[in-house]
Parts: structure tokens; C-alpha cells; sequence
């Protein structure tokens, strides 16, 4: 034991790549599924159906008719998949699950980047008491496992954007290279998730107070270089026009931002705490707001960001995760400050310690919890029952119960069913959508509500049904929908029709 403390003490940040590939290996293998929507349906979904000769989110323009407008989305993350997927089918892999384990993997190893980096960005802005506490909680916050392991842009692109500061502060070289790298790579989270312009333009603005001011100049031409090259190239392909998806962007956000969940100008400040965990998050947060000089390349560009995503209408939680580390850092950096100067008292100090127990405390309870389980399986479940059957042709969704039904993951049914036409029945109005000329071959129902009499209309039309699986969510899943009922993850039942020879 005392050998793995000095080993812990000696060697820190190889200490907790280790723990945190531990946890994340964890993740792969238990934390199936999918969190949101977009971390599924805009990344696997549309890259497989390129794969397939289809494009399930019509985002190609040839397959958008005669007018093809861009769609909003980078290519490029995306892409990244595309070409995955494509590996995967050239060596003979096809199983969703086997797949998905893969990406999972991927992204567990990528992410270590984000502990590594922000652990040697604190070392180097302050001390190694700020490095260890930053790194540990990056390798063990509840929350990052499972985020490591996710098809986010959110989190995929914090690693560039740490790379940009870490290249320009490692040390007091003042070469072109050395600024014209930071802003390339720094401009490749741009073009994995288009918001992260507001961070890049921030270390930008620094760097024109710091001198020689040429550096700003070459860092920008760093910037344009990689946005140019890899996000204006794609589209240049694609559309004949650079930055056609971005454009597009901006223009749809402007229209539409008021459509989407909006909260206070502090939603994201009280999200930031609770992550954190109160009381500790609150001290986080005073350590934010108190930052010194010399942390200014991290403190402008996580306060510009912060608060133009404070004041846009548009505020979903996953919008403020790129600069979760960034933020922590700066916590723990300024509170750690604060504690050696204004606050060197013992009040203080036993606040500060009561909290990070009470953090640790919380923290380990829900960690083991959130790393294992299983999101969205019941969605997950029912379209892996589709695999390696015959082709899907035509399946009827009846969503009347109360929740309704919701988008499924056609992924996971395999590779040729992407042209399955699926029928949805949202209202008992509804049931005169489906007729035997349908050549229906599965009935899927969302959820248990009045099961028995919503079976009886669908055989009214179709003939007799026979139950041949149930797809139950995830204790997470259950939890998840009791806290918010917005979170609909129903079971689903899964019936076929005479169409299917097994169907007397």
C-alpha cells in the first residue's frame, strides 16, 4: 500500500490515465446505448447509411431533390465515423453491437487527452496541488466516464481546444510554428462542433494583448488554415461552395433559437455547480470568478464562451460541456489562490475540506451507477431483435398510450433495413392510417397502457398478431423517466403480423 501512495504521489498524472482507463473501459463494455439524440441519430445513424448507400438524414444534396439546401452540420466528426463504419464493413464486421463497442473504445482512449492536457495546463499555470485535485476529478467526476464514451461533439471537441492553450503556453518559444500549430489544431474542435469558435476567438483576443501582437496574427492564420482546409474543404466537395453548412448554421439558429428549451441568464452557472456538487461546486465557482493574470489564455476564452451561451435563448445542458475542464481548472486554481491569501483561515479551510469530502462522498455513490448503465435500451433492444432477420419492409409503430412513441435507432437492426418504411400511430384516430395492402410485417407498441385493446384495433386491420419480443428499459431508464416524464423509455412490445411465416 504504501509503495502504490509514494507510486500515486511520484508518478500522479500516469496514476490517473490508469484509474481513469479503468472507468472508461468500464463504460465501453456496460454503458450501451445512446444519451440524447444527437449523440446518436446525427452522428451513427447518418454515417452507417452513408455506408449502406443511403442517407438517413437527407443531408446529402444529391438525395435532396431539386433545390438541396445544407443542413446546419459539420461533415467532418461525422465523416470520421463514415470512414470507421466503412473499415468496419471492408474487414467483415457487421453486428450494431460489435460496432458500437468499437467507437466506445475510440472515444474512451481519445478522451484521456482531457485529463493529460488540463493536468499539465494547471501544473504549468499554477501548482501541482491544483494539477493533482484538476486531473483527479477529470479521471473520477461522475459524469465523465460515461460523457468519454458518448458520440458528443461536446466532449469530442475539448481535447483540440486544450491542445491550442497547452501549445502556446508550454513554453517561451515565439516561433511561427509554434502559434501557427496552436490555432490549427485549436480550430479542428470548429469543425467538429461549430460553437467552438467562440473559444478559439477568445485565446485570439488574448494573444493581442500579449506581445510581440504578430503572435495573434499567426495563431488567426493558424485558424483560418484549418477551417479552411478541413470544414471549407468538405463543403467545397460537397456543396462547390466553402462553409455552406455554417452558414447555414448561423442562419438556422437565428431563426429558430426561441424553439428550443430556454431557461435565466444562470442556468448554466447552476448547472456548473451541481456537477460539482454543492457546497464544493460553490467554491468552484467563487475560484472561477477570481483568476489571475497569468491565467488569462484559459480565463477570457471559458468567460466568453460561458456567457454568450448565457444569453443565447437556446440553452440545453450539453451546449456548456466544452469547457467543463477548462472551467474546473480555473476553479480549483482561484480557490486554491484565494485559500493562500484573502481566505487563510481556519474556517475556510475546514469548509473547503468538509466540501471535497462531501463531493468524494456523493461523487463515488453515483459513479458506479451512471458508468454501468444501459441508456435508451428498450429503443436499443427492440431494433437489435431486427438483426440478421429478413430484410424490414414495413413496420407500424402505435404510440397511442401516453407517453407516445419515440424515434428508433435503426442502426442497430442491421445494414439492409435502412428503406423500411415505418408507420407511426400517435392518436386512436390514427388506426385508419394502416390496411392489409400495407404488407406490415411487425407491430411495435410503446409502453403497457391499455396494451390489450390497442393490440385488438391493429388486428381488427391486420389479423392476428403473436408477441415475439419485449424490449424493457434500463433501471437508468426507468429512473430517468420518474424524475422527468419528458424522458419517455417505455418498453416496447414487439408483435408479428401474418406476414411473417412463423404467424399462424
Amino acid at each position: 500500500m504504501d509503495k502504490i501512495k509514494q507510486y500515486i504521489n511520484d508518478e500522479p498524472l500516469k496514476a490517473m490515465l490508469f484509474v481513469a482507463l479503468l472507468l472508461r473501459l468500464i463504460a465501453v463494455v456496460f454503458a450501451k446505448g445512446f444519451g440524447m439524440f444527437d449523440d446518436h441519430f446525427l452522428i451513427i445513424e447518418s454515417s452507417q447509411s452513408w455506408v449502406d448507400g443511403a442517407d438517413y438524414n437527407s443531408w446529402l444534396p444529391w438525395n435532396q431533390g431539386a433545390n438541396p439546401i445544407p443542413q446546419g452540420h459539420s461533415f467532418f466528426y461525422t465523416g470520421i465515423h463514415y470512414l470507421l463504419f466503412l473499415l468496419m464493413k471492408y474487414i467483415g464486421i457487421s453486428n450494431p453491437d460489435t460496432k458500437m463497442y468499437i467507437i466506445r473504445l475510440i472515444h474512451a482512449l481519445y478522451s484521456l487527452l482531457i485529463i493529460s492536457l488540463s493536468y499539465k495546463i494547471t501544473l504549468k499555470l499554477s501548482d501541482k496541488k491544483s494539477a493533482v485535485t484538476v486531473g483527479w476529478i477529470l479521471t473520477f467526476a461522475w459524469f465523465m466516464p460515461w460523457l468519454s464514451v458518448r458520440n458528443l461533439v461536446e466532449i469530442v471537441s475539448i481535447p483540440p481546444l486544450l491542445a491550442s492553450i497547452w501549445f502556446i503556453i508550454r513554453d517561451n518559444k515565439q516561433t511561427f510554428g509554434k502559434y501557427f500549430w496552436a490555432g490549427f489544431i485549436g480550430a479542428l474542435a470548429f469543425s467538429i462542433r461549430f460553437q467552438a469558435i467562440l473559444f478559439i476567438g477568445g485565446i485570439g483576443l488574448v494573444l493581442l494583448f500579449l506581445k510581440p501582437i504578430k503572435n495573434a496574427f499567426i495563431y488567426g492564420i493558424g485558424v483560418l488554415a484549418s477551417i479552411l482546409l478541413i470544414q471549407g474543404g468538405i463543403d467545397l466537395v460537397i456543396w462547390h461552395r466553402p462553409l455552406a453548412e455554417f452558414q447555414s448554421y448561423v442562419e438556422y439558429n437565428l431563426t429558430h433559437s426561441g424553439e428550443y428549451p430556454n431557461g435565466p441568464w444562470y442556468n448554466y452557472l447552476l448547472l456548473l455547480i451541481g456537477f460539482f456538487v454543492p457546497p464544493y461546486g460553490l467554491l468552484l465557482l467563487a475560484g472561477f470568478f477570481k483568476p489571475k493574470k497569468s491565467w488569462m489564455i484559459m480565463a477570457i476564452p471559458t468567460l466568453i464562451f460561458l456567457a454568450f451561451h448565457s444569453y443565447f435563448p437556446n440553452k440545453q445542458e450539453r451546449f456548456i460541456f466544452p469547457i467543463l475542464p477548462m472551467y474546473l481548472a480555473l476553479g480549483v486554481m482561484g480557490w486554491n489562490a484565494l485559500l493562500q491569501t484573502k481566505l487563510n483561515k481556519p474556517f475556510w479551510i475546514k469548509l473547503t475540506k468538509v466540501s471535497w469530502i462531501f463531493f468524494l462522498v456523493v461523487n463515488f455513490v453515483v459513479l458506479g451507477f451512471i458508468t454501468t448503465s444501459y441508456y435508451k435500451r428498450s429503443r436499443v433492444e427492440a431494433m437489435l431483435y431486427f438483426y440478421n432477420k429478413a430484410p424490414l419492409k414495413t413496420i407500424a409503430i402505435d404510440g397511442t398510450n401516453k407517453n407516445g412513441s419515440q424515434l428508433l435507432p435503426r442502426f442497430y437492426s442491421g445494414d439492409n433495413n435502412w428503406k423500411a418504411r415505418f408507420i407511426s400511430i400517435d392518436k386512436p384516430s390514427e388506426y385508419a392510417k394502416i390496411s392489409p395492402s400495407d404488407s406490415i410485417q411487425y407491430v411495435l407498441f410503446f409502453a403497457q397502457d391499455n396494451l390489450k385493446s390497442r393490440v385488438q384495433k391493429i388486428e381488427d386491420s391486420l389479423g392476428p398478431l403473436q408477441q415475439v419480443f419485449v424490449a424493457t428499459p434500463s433501471t437508468m431508464d426507468r429512473l430517468l423517466q420518474k424524475m422527468n416524464p419528458h424522458n419517455a423509455n417505455d418498453t416496447i412490445f414487439i408483435y408479428a403480423t401474418s406476414k411473417i411465416k412463423n404467424i399462424k
